[in-house]
């Protein structure tokens, strides 16, 4: 097996910063969510806080097992994976216990990259949605939960916080 040369070790070590930033923004934006709020949403197929938070946990874990070199669980289609993601997401009625699981999920990505060595960057790991570069699975944790911690802020917008919680 390969060693990863400096190069990688600086691409590396910039991922994982962007996951624990992107993991830090997202769980601050969960506590400003009042306690009365934390399963609320717009209609019946909407996400709530503790959803959106849920959903980046099951992301997180996923995309570790990824940059792990660890086969995706095989879903015939990427309907099974939102099932998937929904079940889990159900489980979360805590605030401190999404939290902790969001904690675990961004240490589980900052671990499972920094196992990362130039054989298995220079791979294209499959998944429900089609094979993508190595590189993409290594920024993809940070961008996803941006994305989600965006729809929590919206969701704030919806009951009036208009505060800027940065």
């Amino acid at each position: 097996m390969e060693t990863a040369s400096p190069c990688l070790h600086t691409t590396v070590a910039a991922c994982q910063d962007r996951a624990k930033e992107a993991s830090a923004r997202l769980a601050k934006a969960l506590g400003f969510v009042p306690d009365g709020k934390l399963l609320w949403s717009p209609s019946p197929t909407s996400r709530s806080a503790l959803a959106l938070v849920g959903h980046c946990i099951l992301g997180n874990r996923m995309f570790a097992r990824v940059l792990r070199g660890e086969a995706l669980p095989q879903l015939s289609t990427p309907e099974q994976g939102e099932a998937m993601s929904r079940q889990f997401e159900a489980t979360l009625t805590e605030r401190a216990d999404a939290e902790r699981q969001l904690e675990a999920s961004c240490a589980e990505v900052v671990a499972a990259l920094g196992t990362m060595t130039a054989e298995r960057f220079a791979t294209s790991p499959d998944s429900p949605f089609g094979a993508f570069p190595m590189a993409f699975w290594m920024n993809l944790p940070a961008l996803h939960q941006d994305s989600h911690t965006a729809q929590l802020e919206y969701l704030q917008t919806i009951w009036g916080d208009l505060a800027h919680h940065r």
